[in-house]
């Protein structure tokens, strides 16, 4: 069987796929080393990953959203580097 596609934020994403990135809107903060950062929006991570021009691809959100967890492009509150393969302690979501 063939995924279904949609098309949000601009881009074909795959069905389902909208309700994981509404769903991440809402988890504002990480918990990492015991101390709770926030989020880095897409569009304002130190690296330009084209924010102004395009929407996230990997997690297809638009500039000032937050990106779906363990989206590749996500950075690290704490370290900066990409928080999907930095060594930070993360808490586990409950």
């Amino acid at each position: 069987m063939e995924p279904k596609f949609v098309e949000y934020n601009g881009t074909q994403v795959i069905e389902g796929w909208p309700e994981k990135i509404i769903a991440a809107q809402s988890k504002k903060t990480d918990i990492i080393g015991g101390i709770e950062y926030p989020r880095v929006p897409y569009g304002q991570e130190a690296q330009d990953w084209g924010a102004d021009n395009h929407p996230c691809g990997d997690c297809a959100v638009i500039k000032g959203q937050l990106h779906v967890p363990f989206c590749d492009i996500e950075q690290c509150a704490a370290c900066g580097e990409q928080a999907l393969s930095c060594d930070c302690d993360y808490e586990e979501d409950e």
